[in-house]
């Protein structure tokens, strides 16, 4: 059990639990392995047990840290250019939730990007604010909603003197950013923080041919999600700070309260390696995978039938950058929809996107892939343009989903809160004007297209039949097969 020469700081300290302690009489029961079930030793091997530590044992507690992993925060903030930075191990989620309760509270408004993440309307629901939205801004020619519209964010500033923060989503899973320097100098402006849901933007900081990242572009709070794109373990996250619009200790209270009192050192441990290897590897690595990816770009251009978009495509209006990562996939003139095609190359590529919407699927590369993951990624979008010949599928996919935000008759708190005591199944057909009394989240992106409390209009109605016509997962509803949705009881606009 040797420590090699160099290891970062809760690698070093995990070696040194285990070899401090001979045996345990605590926390976890699987007694490093001992009591582990034998298949997950046959399934993880035994040395996943032996790393699972708790402060038990001696591991440095992620509520009360005193050693080394106070110094791997202290590393990751300096690597990602942040004045604090916090291990989270309950995912980019509980960053959301504990920037939003930070910084907003019962009567304050939160300016927030509408395409936000289901987690920042778990903060609106929790913290008691009122959201004002800031609607995706439609763009025809590639027939979808993309991005946030600056003078809009800047009339509602205008227009709302109890907004207290400003909440942000970039970039996308499309690899969409948006300029976070342009709403820093509004946030600043205003003397209100910005919040960035930076989740699958890591990397940003760790080449400079990706967007400018969130932390260097003035944002107060930013969430990152390094499972998302560099190598930690899946739900280990990170929150970082800077400035002095936000108390730090009123983030670190919050954290202590949102997040499990057992934390995995697993997790932890991970997310110090994952970091460690970025600070020596990092711009040398995302170098050849940036260049990997610009190679698929080209060779998938050549598949007669499909539409690769790249930055010079994606210019739109709200949008500074493009994760040149991020491989964008439209179908549409292979006639076939994106959900139909992702199952295709899983039922017979044995590949999987990241996420699609109606007629894209984006696929994200990162360090782990290499040229032969790549040729395995082209020839099988080839093979699915092959076996889309002479298919005919007409008009736009994606632009029923509705611009404009539904009316909403209750704050997330109060309609959320009502679900419990007063709502009713309704027929979707009947549901027009009624008030929703739960959440409606076509997965991925994991955006609400309604809001408890939120009334219902004859778009999104149309949107959920479309979205399930076409094999969307939709999650929230109560009813799996969405043939009903959950109301207020007796409210009907």
């Amino acid at each position: 059990m040797s420590t090699p020469e160099g290891a970062p700081p809760l690698f070093q300290h995990l070696r040194a639990v285990q070899r401090a302690e001979r045996a345990s009489f605590h926390m976890p029961g699987h007694k490093g392995g001992s009591g582990a079930p034998a298949l997950g030793l046959e399934l993880f091997g035994a040395a996943i047990y032996e790393a699972d530590l708790s402060e038990m044992g001696g591991f440095d507690y992620l509520h009360h840290p005193e050693s080394a992993l106070l110094e791997s925060q202290a590393r990751a903030a300096a690597l990602l250019g942040a004045k604090r930075s916090w291990f989270l191990v309950n995912g980019a989620t509980v960053g959301n939730l504990a920037a939003i309760l930070a910084t907003v509270g019962e009567g304050d408004a939160l300016l927030v990007a509408r395409g936000s993440h289901r987690s920042v309307y778990a903060g609106l629901a929790l913290s008691g604010a009122r959201p004002i939205y800031l609607p995706p801004v439609a763009h025809d020619t590639l027939d979808g909603l993309f991005g946030i519209d600056l003078d809009e964010m800047r009339r509602a500033l205008a227009d709302h003197d109890e907004i207290r923060a400003i909440h942000v989503t970039s970039p996308s899973y499309y690899g969409l950013a948006v300029d976070i320097e342009a709403v820093a100098k509004m946030a600043r402006a205003a003397g209100i923080p910005l919040i960035v849901d930076e989740a699958h933007g890591t990397h940003f900081a760790l080449h400079p041919r990706f967007p400018r990242p969130a932390l260097s572009a003035g944002a107060d709070l930013v969430v990152h999600s390094p499972h998302k794109t560099l190598g930690s373990l899946t739900q280990s996250s990170l929150l970082h700070h800077q400035g002095g619009l936000v108390d730090p200790g009123r983030v670190d209270g919050l954290l202590q309260m949102l997040q499990s009192s057992s934390p995995s050192a697993l997790l932890l441990v991970s997310l110090d390696l994952a970091l460690a290897e970025m600070a020596s590897e990092g711009e040398q690595r995302w170098e050849a995978t940036i260049e990997l990816a610009e190679h698929v770009r080209e060779s998938a251009r050549a598949i007669e039938g499909l539409r690769i978009y790249g930055p010079e495509l994606l210019e739109l209006p709200g949008i500074a950058a493009y994760d040149p990562v991020k491989l964008v996939v439209d179908v549409h003139d292979l006639g076939r929809g994106a959900p139909d095609a992702a199952a295709w190359l899983a039922a017979n590529r044995g590949i999987r996107p990241e996420f699609s919407d109606l007629r894209r699927m984006v696929f994200s590369l990162t360090t782990g892939d290499d040229v032969k993951r790549a040729e395995l990624l082209v020839d099988s979008l080839a093979a699915l343009a092959a076996d889309s010949r002479g298919r005919a599928l007409g008009g736009g996919l994606v632009s029923r989903w509705p611009r404009e935000v539904p009316e909403m008759a209750l704050t997330p708190r109060s309609g959320g809160l009502a679900t419990s005591v007063a709502a009713e199944d309704v027929e979707l057909g009947l549901a027009l004007g009624r008030i929703a009394a739960e959440m409606v989240v076509p997965y991925p992106p994991g955006i609400p297209l309604l809001v408890p409390g939120e009334v219902i209009s004859a778009g999104v109605l149309e949107a959920i039949g479309q979205l399930t016509e076409a094999g969307c997962r939709i999650v929230g509803m109560a009813d799996p097969s969405t043939s009903t949705i959950r109301c207020l009881a007796a409210t009907k606009r």
